[in-house]
């Protein structure tokens, strides 16, 4: 299921990457969210590019804070107010379990669709579902989701319906990027060769939403 509370807060972005971003308020500030690795650069001002009623816009983003080492979060504050504060959202991890079925959204290989004109100029996000699989206490913390993550969904929110109330999502995390394995190349007699290709493992990854609101409100 994809809320309205979602959808209205999810943006396909272009920066030095195509991508996913999300609106979160924080103390009253409203922030834009997603992944470190779609920045050309993370201090002073990004320029970056929202699609929105069919066409590319763009704006120069303040970036707040990024992550560092393994944490792939950025934080940036938009020069305005990117989505109406009557569609809330609680960025909370804290009531998931393992096995929960958990939902992520976003643009994968720079696919979007159109929804109409309810959608009120956004551009129509893809759905993915899967089951939280296990939670890596970090730091930073990670959570690992078992469905298949493709280009495009990094920086998207992955979310989740608090007591299985479909009136009640909760943003649990960033997305990141897949868990990526290499396998040997075989040749045409079936030996091994010394080349390998990475494949998709099925598995993928987001960081805890808590470290997105520390770094807003550093």
């Amino acid at each position: 299921m994809l809320p309205t509370n979602i959808f209205y807060r999810t943006f396909f972005i272009k920066a030095a990457q195509y991508g996913t971003a999300f609106t979160l308020d924080v103390d009253g500030n409203e922030y834009l969210i997603t992944a470190r690795h779609l920045l050309d650069h993370d201090t002073g001002v990004h320029e970056i590019q929202l699609f929105r009623r069919r066409q590319w816009q763009k704006i120069d983003c303040t970036i707040v804070a990024v992550g560092r080492g393994e944490l792939d979060i950025a934080v940036l504050q938009a020069p305005m107010r990117l989505t109406d504060p009557e569609f809330k959202v609680d960025p909370k991890f804290g009531d998931c379990y393992v096995g929960q079925d958990m939902f992520f959204v976003g643009f994968p290989y720079k696919m979007s669709v159109d929804y109409g004109p309810n959608a009120d100029g956004q551009p129509g996000v893809f759905l993915k579902k899967g089951a939280l699989s296990a939670v890596d206490a970090g730091p930073p913390k990670a959570l690992y989701i078992d469905a298949l993550n493709n280009e495009g969904f990094s920086g998207g929110p992955l979310y989740y319906f608090r007591n299985g109330n479909m009136n009640d999502p909760c943003i649990a995390g960033v997305v990141s990027k897949f868990k990526i394995e290499h396998e040997l190349v075989l040749d045409a007699e079936g030996e091994a060769t010394e080349m390998k290709v990475p494949y998709n493992t099925g598995f993928m990854v987001a960081y805890d939403i808590a470290h997105a609101l520390e770094l807003a409100r550093r």
